[in-house]
């Protein structure tokens, strides 16, 4: 990723008790070659005007930069219903801008509605796990996973919000919503898929 010349601006308000500074630049990606901003909201600007110092003021706050567009913001899943999708992929972008409690609040909605999905609607978000993983929609490592993000994204929605999540909590999580609706709605859809194909090729081989 590299920064492109000259791109950067600086805005600021004040709110009732502290200025907001937010800090841009642009950057190019070395892939697709796209541009890309970065952004960081703070009570201070970079100490000066040169490339240099803005560079190094937003690698120090590189944990809290926002991307725009956002890098997961065509993440898709195939195969999903899509509500469920759409919450998903809205997790990702939560995380990937720092709103990591948003994250894992949803990713917790998304575990929930894909049992409601299978018309497992009854009980607390622990029985409709278990239920998932006794109907044989999930295997047992997926259901444990699945309790998971139950663990952390019940603190959130319970209001327990003195324990901070960080990106490594808020990562694993999503890869674990991730890992339940590859079980419960990609995986079989593939297999469908492939199995449909082959039956298709018979149908053309017969006389």
């Amino acid at each position: 990723m590299a920064y492109v010349d000259g791109s950067q601006a600086a805005t600021w308000f004040m709110d009732t008790e502290r200025v907001i500074a937010t800090t841009m630049a642009c950057y190019r990606c070395d892939g697709c070659r796209g541009l890309m901003i970065a952004s960081v909201e703070t009570d201070a600007y970079p100490d000066g005007d040169s490339v240099n110092e803005l560079l190094s003021f937003l690698n120090d706050h590189r944990e809290f930069l926002r991307w725009t567009p956002s890098a997961s913001g065509n993440m898709g899943f195939p195969d999903v219903p899509e509500h469920i999708a759409a919450a998903a992929s809205e997790a990702y972008r939560c995380a990937e801008n720092n709103e990591l409690r948003a994250a894992v609040l949803l990713a917790r909605s998304v575990i929930e509605a894909t049992a409601k999905a299978k018309n497992i609607k009854n009980g607390s978000l622990a029985d409709k796990i278990d239920k998932m993983h006794d109907e044989k929609l999930i295997r047992e490592h997926i259901k444990e996973g699945a309790h998971e993000v139950r663990y952390l994204g019940n603190d959130m929605a319970h209001g327990d919000f003195v324990d901070p999540v960080d990106k490594e909590d808020a990562g694993l999580v999503l890869t674990l919503m991730s890992e339940v609706l590859a079980e419960v709605f990609q995986s079989p859809a593939k297999v469908a898929k492939a199995r449909a194909a082959r039956d298709a090729k018979k149908q053309a081989a017969k006389p």
